[in-house]
C-alpha cells in the first residue's frame, strides 16, 4: 500500500487531500466561533436593553450582591475618595497590558453614606493614574460583583483584585458587596490619559446551535475526504497485486485393497 501511495497521482491526491482537509478543518472552526460570537452579541444586547437604574434601588452596603445584578447599569452621586485609591494590575484592554484605576465613590444612595468602588479606567503606566477632585459628582456605571481574592503581596497602592471583602478591612465605612465599571461622569473628572473599559458582558453566553451543526458538517466532511482515498488506495493495492497462482485439484488414488 505504500508502494501505491508513493506514485505520483496518489502523492498528487494525498496533496489534494491535505488541501482538501485543511480547509473544511478551517470552515468548521470558522462556524464554531461564529456560534460563540453571535451568542455574545444577543447577550450583549440583552444586557444594554435593561434599564439604568438608582444604585439605592438596587442593592444596599452590608447586603450580598444582588442575584441579577450583573451587568446592571446603575447611576448614583457622590465624591471619590482618593485616599484610597488604588490599581490592579496584570489587566488587559484590546490587547495592552496595565492597571485599572479604582477609586471608592463616597455615596448615601441606599440611605447609608458608604463607599463604592469605582473602576475609573485602565491605565499602561501607573504614573498615569490621575487622582481626581473630590467634587460631586454623578456617575453612571456597569455593576459587577465582588472579585475573588489574589494570593501574594503587592507593591503599595495596588491589590490583586477587587476584593470587597478585603477592602472592607482597610477601608473606613460601610461598603458595597459590589463595584462599578465607569460609563459616564458628569462633571467629566478623570484625566484624558485613564482609558474608559468598554462595559464587561455577564452571563453564560451560550452557542448558536445551528452554527454548531454547520461546524460538525465540516469536521464530518474532512473524515469523509480521508477516508474516501484511503479506500480508492487500498483498492488500487489490490487490483495491481499478481494474482495467486491456482492450485490444482487433488485426484484421489486407489488404495491396494480398492484393486479388483
Amino acid at each position: 500500500m505504500i508502494r501505491t501511495a508513493l506514485k505520483p497521482r496518489w502523492l498528487a491526491l494525498l496533496a489534494l487531500l491535505v488541501v482538501v482537509v485543511w480547509s473544511f478543518t478551517q470552515l468548521g472552526l470558522w462556524q464554531l466561533g461564529v456560534s460563540s460570537n453571535a451568542a455574545s452579541r444577543e447577550l450583549a444586547g440583552a444586557q444594554a436593553a435593561r434599564p439604568t437604574e438608582s444604585l439605592g434601588a438596587v442593592t444596599a452596603p452590608h447586603q450580598p450582591f444582588p442575584q441579577d445584578g450583573a451587568g446592571l447599569s446603575v447611576t448614583t452621586t457622590g465624591e471619590y475618595v482618593v485616599a484610597d485609591q488604588f490599581l490592579v494590575p496584570d489587566r488587559l484592554l484590546e490587547d495592552r497590558a496595565g492597571y485599572w484605576v479604582v477609586t471608592p465613590l463616597r455615596t448615601d444612595a441606599s440611605g447609608e453614606e458608604a463607599l463604592l468602588p469605582v473602576v475609573r479606567g485602565f491605565v499602561t503606566d501607573p504614573a498615569l493614574a490621575d487622582r481626581p477632585s473630590p467634587a460631586t459628582v454623578r456617575v453612571t456605571g456597569t455593576l459587577a460583583p465582588s472579585e475573588a481574592p489574589v494570593p501574594g503581596s503587592q507593591p503599595e497602592g495596588q491589590r490583586g483584585s477587587i476584593d470587597t471583602a478585603d477592602l472592607a478591612n482597610d477601608w473606613d465605612g460601610a461598603i458595597y458587596s459590589g463595584f462599578v465599571f465607569l460609563v459616564e461622569e458628569e462633571p467629566a473628572v478623570t484625566a484624558a490619559a485613564v482609558d474608559r473599559i468598554p462595559p464587561p458582558v455577564f452571563g453564560e453566553s451560550g452557542v448558536v446551535w445551528r452554527n454548531v451543526g454547520y461546524g460538525l458538517q465540516w469536521f464530518v466532511f474532512a473524515g469523509f475526504a480521508v477516508y474516501m482515498y484511503l479506500r480508492f488506495l487500498r483498492d488500487d493495492t489490490l487490483k495491481d497485486r499478481p494474482a495467486a497462482p491456482a492450485r490444482p485439484a487433488l485426484v484421489p488414488t486407489a488404495s491396494q485393497g480398492d484393486s479388483p
